[in-house]
């Protein structure tokens, strides 16, 4: 998960203004940035990956025929050396994601995603297009250093992945500070649709995806600039979903038996736990109806089926056949639910 940023060509007066914060020597600094200059258009992470390769070009061409001290050639490699921290120090950061679909019935998925259809899918209901973190062990902040802490959401937007066969490149001169490039801050609406541009590249595959029906939920990484750490431990990028949230399972056409009832078990568990723990709080909270469905493969399309059994009402299970099963499966279907706010059940409209 990568933005595309490239440093662009017809470039050579910011790279120059680059090189000139770093180099007092006037013709070393022109040398360089018209090196730089002449890469583009160069990706971001290209340019990183091959630094080296470029830093060992630029000191054979610099000091060509000359004849130079040890401490020149150590002060110049020492100011390259720079320049490639400077880069690495305000580098793109690829984030962290986690992908859902909104396809329950692709063949292909089942059998990648799902152990060849062993596995199961869990169904989510969002509110206000957020999927909310577990109450009880829910993080409000990931410590980076001992100076640098981070907030993070309690909720996570669901965005969808869009898909497009070509990006357009940002400029990677936009992600240095002004103080390097002579780029001054961008006015609000531009800044604010900067952000989004990047953004949105994060959010795009090839359509050669596009079958997936992908949304996916996002947490940046932290800037490097800060304090020299970009990532999060796995043990920091581990979250616990609210369980009220999840309102399905769609048991995988392959998964054995014994799989299943553990399952059902375990499932049937925390559903009891969050029913009767329901009004409890003071804050709104809410209850949706839980459906178990399982998949099946029809031999003559190969086509997966998805197959509606018992479903779960405020803890009592109900099976198919009755008309209060059809009413609320149909509620279920549009994600109806219930609102539990100050002890009080209202039957209204949920985001």
């Amino acid at each position: 998960m990568q933005s595309k940023f490239e440093f662009p060509d017809d470039s050579d007066e910011t790279w120059h203004r680059m090189t000139s914060t770093i180099w007092e020597n006037t013709e070393q600094a022109k040398t360089i940035s018209t090196y730089f200059a002449r890469l583009g258009p160069v990706p971001y992470e290209q340019l990183l990956k091959s630094f080296d390769e470029h830093k060992n070009k630029i000191i054979r061409t610099t000091f060509k025929d000359k004849s130079i001290t040890m401490e020149e050639f150590i002060a110049f490699r020492d100011k390259l050396d720079k320049l490639h921290s400077l880069l690495v120090q305000y580098a793109p950061s690829s984030g962290y994601s986690v992908s859902l679909s909104k396809s329950h019935t692709d063949m292909v998925m089942w059998s990648h995603y799902a152990s060849s259809h062993q596995g199961y899918s869990l169904i989510y209901r969002p509110i206000e297009g957020r999927l909310h973190q577990c109450p009880n062990r829910k993080k409000e902040s990931l410590i980076v250093s001992r100076a640098h802490t981070s907030v993070v959401a309690t909720g996570f937007e669901v965005k969808d992945i869009h898909y497009e066969d070509q990006l357009d490149a940002i400029n990677a001169f936009t992600l240095l500070p002004g103080y390097y490039t002579g780029y001054e801050e961008f006015p609000e609406p531009d800044r604010l649709n900067y952000h989004s541009n990047v953004q949105g590249q994060l959010l795009t595959k090839n359509k050669c995806w596009e079958y997936e029906q992908e949304c996916r939920l996002l947490l940046p990484q932290p800037k490097k600039y800060i304090s020299g750490v970009s990532d999060y431990n796995s043990l920091q990028r581990l979250f616990h979903y609210d369980f009220s949230q999840v309102v399905g399972i769609i048991f995988g056409a392959r998964m054995s038996e014994h799989e299943k009832k553990t399952i059902r078990e375990i499932v049937n568990h925390k559903l009891d736990n969050h029913y009767s723990n329901l009004g409890a709080s003071q804050k709104k909270t809410y209850a949706f109806d839980f459906l178990f469905q399982e998949a099946d493969i029809c031999t003559y399309s190969r086509a997966v089926k998805i197959i509606d059994q018992e479903l779960v009402h405020m803890g009592t299970t109900h099976e198919p056949g009755t008309e209060f099963y059809e009413r609320q499966l149909a509620k279920w279907r549009k994600f109806e639910g219930i609102t539990i706010e100050s002890g009080s059940y209202k039957n209204i409209p949920i985001p």
